[in-house]
């Protein structure tokens, strides 16, 4: 094995001390004026529904031109610590290229938002970035179904950020949110893998963690960020969520970044972390919130199921007449016939 230049190894290194120096907690706490007082209990109960949703995307077939993937999103609904209901979007298939805009997406758009159209067409240039708008797409409809539904005191989760990556989801984003507040339901939304930075580049979530260990802050425990601490943000109009850290179960391994909408009062705030907190004690994976555990596994699409809708899309072009041959020409790959040797 050749190893890689030391001189990269040290480069990524003192990046790392960077973004972990050694009074990070002091350096965060003076910059966002954080004491003990700053970080708010949590009490884990609550009695209302909590539905949370989620989705998932998969490429079936790809070629030099073009690529097929396959999108879908689910709800799953709880109350008193036990699933009430639960729901999916049908499986969507689309082709992603060779144009320069994607041809299916204002159809989908329509379908889903009462006829209406993109304000702005989805480039098909980043083909992961497309699959995502066309998955984000389906899992806004879902929502926005939910928040026409649930009502007063009940909480919507969504996974990720209230944040868009898409100008055409923007409206979207605030009829989900303006039908929330208008019924009276909390939303949140809760990110696995926070990019949020502050100091120029240190990770948020970690420098909260470590203040909260600093001054001996047991969990459960949410932190509300000021809007001027963090590192610049892209598309700030984009963005609809005030940020929050959230320390969900004494035994959390680590809290997570939770955006609520802006201009949430501080109860509302108190009863939905309250809500997180009630849901957050699942062994598997304590500290983050259950409904969206589930909405995950169900959301997910597995290897087979991948393989069973590539055959299925192989079966039809074989009754179209296309050839092994054929096939092959358009979607063979060298790198599978280079991984055999």
């Amino acid at each position: 094995m050749i190893p890689v230049d030391p001189q990269d190894v040290a480069g990524v290194l003192g990046w790392m001390e960077h973004i972990r120096p050694s009074d990070l907690a002091e350096r965060f706490a003076a910059d966002g004026g954080f004491d003990a007082s700053s970080f708010r209990p949590c009490i884990p109960e609550f009695s209302g529904h909590v539905s949370a949703v989620d989705g998932s995307n998969a490429t079936v077939l790809t070629s030099g031109s073009f690529s097929v993937a396959i999108v879908r999103a689910v709800e799953s609904t709880y109350i008193d610590g036990e699933r009430a209901h639960a729901g999916e979007s049908p499986l969507r298939a689309f082709r992603i290229g060779p144009e320069p805009q994607n041809s299916a997406y204002p159809a989908l758009y329509a379908e889903c938002f009462d006829g209406a159209l993109p304000a702005k067409p989805l480039d098909n240039e980043d083909r992961s970035q497309a699959a995502s708008v066309l998955r984000d797409t389906l899992e806004y409809w879902t929502a926005l179904r939910l928040a026409e539904s649930l009502d007063a005191g009940d909480v919507l989760l969504l996974d990720g950020a209230l944040r868009v990556s898409h100008e055409s989801h923007r409206p979207i984003l605030m009829d989900i949110l303006r039908c929330a507040a208008g019924r009276g339901v909390l939303v949140a939304a809760v990110t696995k893998a926070a990019a949020s930075t502050w100091g120029n580049g240190i990770p948020l979530v970690p420098a909260a963690a470590a203040l909260a260990r600093r001054i001996g802050v047991p969990g459960p425990w949410y932190l509300e960020i000021p809007s001027g601490i963090g590192d610049g943000v892209r598309h700030r109009e984009w963005d609809f969520g005030a940020t929050y850290v959230g320390c969900l179960h004494p035994r959390a391994r680590h809290p997570f970044k939770v955006d609520l909408p802006v201009g949430t009062f501080p109860d509302e705030a108190v009863r939905t972390f309250s809500a997180l907190a009630a849901y957050a004690d699942d062994g598997r994976v304590t500290g983050y919130p259950f409904p969206l555990f589930d909405a995950h596994r169900m959301a997910a699409i597995t290897a087979d199921q991948t393989g069973f809708v590539r055959q299925q899309m192989i079966g039809a072009m074989a009754r179209q007449g296309m050839t092994n041959t054929d096939y092959q020409e358009f979607f063979g790959d060298m790198h599978d016939e280079f991984a055999r040797y």
